[in-house]
């Protein structure tokens, strides 16, 4: 056998082993990078066990994208080791110092929420950084979007995966996300006819809206009276914690409870009858104020405090206390003085100097906050939330007029829908609205709270998605620009300019009842379809109340409207009409083409769109087109057979026909009704007793001579 010397054993052994690390040149300008492959059932997760349990959520959220998408779930370690033969995907919390790596000095995280998400391909390592909890579950799902390709609203779009054994993330990967610009991102659901029994359907349900705000990068949800006797909070206020969201109460929950708890609180907690709810009582609303501070400050959950005191509803004080004042002035003064004690209260419970509070200027307090009476407490870590006005959301007059000198911060309170009569349904609003609102707020001061009311949260993802990338980064939004960018994303890149387009002309499709008065804002009035089911309650039961010559002003304020003529917005001269039915058939007369038009291009894209991209498409614009052009034409029909009632057969043919556009409404709406979604419409759609009622209506009809 050949004896090899050493010195020629080292020299064959290097002619072997050295070309392995010189297939990438160390130097020079030529040196590519290789790309890191991440390969089925070769891919860990370094995540420590001592991390909090928001970010072990994220973890099974990440498990769950990987086994959609690799089929697979990857093992996962407690800590880093030297292995660096497979991929190893690593979730680095800075705040909690669980998983330690050498910090990228170049791209470091200085500030809340901001988040890191790059490879290393020198280590075969992909990185997801954050500067504290929420920033880490940003990086972890900006992982899951960027390079899993999941989009944040998986489950609300109906999204199919795309099966892949490999994933190719290029050695430039490297996204990089500051602090948001707005330290609050609110999101609300203040509808819950259709997502309440959604929600109850499964334990499944009742937590991925959760995890949606959190993809979307929201950080706080709003809820209403959370506050729960023998010094507990709600099961759903334990559960935004849970998920690491942060908790903020309703306009109308001040200290995180309202005036509906004060029965339950005597009885429950107190063990006696409540008193009257008068202002003279006040040891009595001292000590109902206690209680709810000392409750939320004991839950341990990550509150946003609140200053309101109003009704046990959506309404004002004076509605349920007794000896309220009638005076503004005094009513005003009442106020002041109650959100003083109980923003002392939350400063002795926290032992803070100057906590984040805020308090929302809604309907009655922006009222005489406008007139000058309210004086609302001023502080570094004040926030004054400013409300788009009522029925039709622009910036009201209060917000138009604030004092730039004032030392607070400034909050935001923008609907997509309203209960009463905005959008509900289908969405009306849309990003271009939404742009211009929060536009106008930040030129008078960089917003630091902001809250979005979502209604039930499915109509509206289109908004919120756009409202949750603008929040974050004013410069880098742009509606336009967005609206391609969701299309590209959910309906595929080919035709996400054409359907930004069907977008913007369903938005503006709607009737616009008055003309804009705010500089600069083209959409300011909107005839959202809780307006026509307005229009049907009222017309209803007066159908024949003047016999064969109808009122033809039939419409009439809200019950507890205060400002006049804000429920309709109807303008006759805008019309060129002489009276309210006149104003709504002209204007059912220049929306149902445009709607047709959306309707008609729509079906046509469909075609177009590959079969995974359908039902999302159908969902989301498709069926809201199709549904308002046949409500409209429900609304023209009927408005034509409530004129003309004093000729029996055209009274009969435009019920009939009002009757055959509202069952088309209906069938086209519940398309929408399929997989987690087969329930949704089933609680609440006003169109099956309108149909009851144009039957009764006919039926009368055919009994008249």
């Amino acid at each position: 056998m050949l004896q090899l010397k050493g010195n020629y054993k080292i020299r064959l052994l290097l002619l072997f082993v050295l070309p392995v690390f010189f297939v990438f040149p160390l130097t020079g300008n030529d040196f590519t990078p290789p790309d890191i492959m991440l390969t089925k059932n070769k891919i860990r997760i370094v995540f420590s066990e001592k991390e909090p349990a928001p970010l072990k959520i994220a973890l099974e959220a990440l498990q769950k994208d990987f086994l959609n998408v690799m089929g697979f779930n990857p093992v996962v370690i407690g800590k880093l080791d030297k292995d660096y033969s497979q991929v190893t995907i690593v979730i680095m919390n800075r705040a909690s110092g669980a998983i330690n790596a050498p910090v990228d000095k170049n791209r470091k995280l200085v500030g809340f929420e901001s988040h890191h998400v790059y490879a290393d391909y020198k280590t075969n390592r992909i990185y997801l950084e954050g500067y504290d909890l929420r920033g880490t579950i940003y990086a972890i799902f900006t992982f899951s979007e960027k390079i899993l390709g999941v989009p944040p609203l998986l489950y609300w779009s109906s999204w199919i995966p795309v099966k892949k054994d490999n994933i190719v993330v290029p050695a430039s990967t490297d996204f990089f996300f500051k602090s948001p610009q707005v330290r609050y991102r609110t999101f609300l659901h203040n509808d819950t006819d259709f997502f309440g029994p959604w929600r109850a359907n499964s334990e499944k349900n009742d937590n991925i809206w959760l995890e949606t705000v959190l993809r979307l990068k929201f950080n706080t949800v709003e809820l209403s009276s959370t506050v729960r006797p023998g010094y507990k909070m709600s099961a759903e206020a334990y559960q935004v914690n849970n998920h690491g969201l942060i908790l903020t109460s309703h306009h109308t929950n001040g200290l995180n409870t309202s005036f509906s708890t004060w029965d339950s609180y005597w009885k429950e907690v107190r063990k006696t009858e409540p008193p009257k709810l008068l202002l003279s009582n006040e040891q009595a609303i001292l000590d109902f104020f206690r209680y709810n501070a000392e409750t939320v400050q004991k839950s341990g959950i990550e509150n946003l405090w609140t200053l309101a005191f109003r009704g046990s509803g959506d309404q004002p004080f004076w509605s349920v206390f007794e000896d309220a004042p009638k005076d503004d002035k005094e009513r005003a003064e009442v106020i002041n003085k109650m959100i003083q004690i109980q923003l002392n209260l939350i400063k002795e419970v926290t032992g803070e100097k100057d906590p984040y509070v805020r308090i929302t200027f809604y309907d009655e307090i922006a009222d005489l906050m406008a007139k000058g009476y309210l004086k609302p407490p001023v502080s570094e870590n004040m926030i004054w939330t400013y409300v788009a006005a009522r029925r039709d959301p622009y910036p009201y007059s209060d917000i138009v007029n604030f004092d730039m000198s004032k030392p607070v911060k400034l909050g935001y309170y923008m609907n997509f829908q309203f209960s009463s009569t905005g959008a509900h349904v289908t969405p009306a609003e849309g990003p271009w609205l939404m742009e211009f609102n929060y536009r106008y707020v930040n030129s008078k001061s960089p917003l630091y709270f902001s809250v979005v009311n979502g209604g039930n949260l499915r109509e509206f993802v289109l908004e919120l998605s756009a409202n949750s990338k603008m929040l974050w980064d004013y410069d880098a939004y742009n509606s336009d620009q967005f609206i391609i960018d969701y299309s590209a994303q959910y309906f595929g890149e080919k035709y996400s300019k054409e359907i930004a387009q069907l977008y913007k002309d369903y938005f503006n499709a709607f009737w616009q009842p008055k003309k804009p008065e705010f500089p600069g804002l083209d959409r300011q009035f909107i005839f959202q379809d809780l307006r026509y089911q307005r229009v049907f309650d009222q017309i209803i039961k007066n159908f024949y109340a003047s016999g064969t010559s109808p009122n033809l002003n039939p419409l009439s304020e809200i019950g507890y409207e205060r400002t006049p003529g804000r429920t309709f917005r109807i303008d006759l001269k805008d019309n060129n009409a002489g009276n309210q039915v006149d104003a709504m058939l002209a204007g059912m007369q220049l929306t149902i083409p445009k709607f047709e038009n959306v309707s008609a291009r729509c079906s046509e894209m469909m075609l177009k769109l590959d079969p995974d991209k359908q039902t999302f498409f159908n969902d989301n614009l498709c069926l809201y087109s199709y549904y308002m052009t046949h409500l409209s034409k429900t609304l023209y029909h009927f408005l034509i057979a409530y004129k003309t009632q004093s000729d029996k057969d055209i009274l009969i043919r435009n019920l009939d026909l009002a009757y055959s556009e509202a069952v088309i409404a209906q069938q086209y709406l519940f398309e929408g009704q399929h997989g987690i979604f087969s329930t949704w419409y089933m609680k609440a759609v006003p169109l099956e007793k309108y149909t009851k009622s144009l039957m009764a209506l006919k039926d009368e009809a055919l009994k008249r001579k």
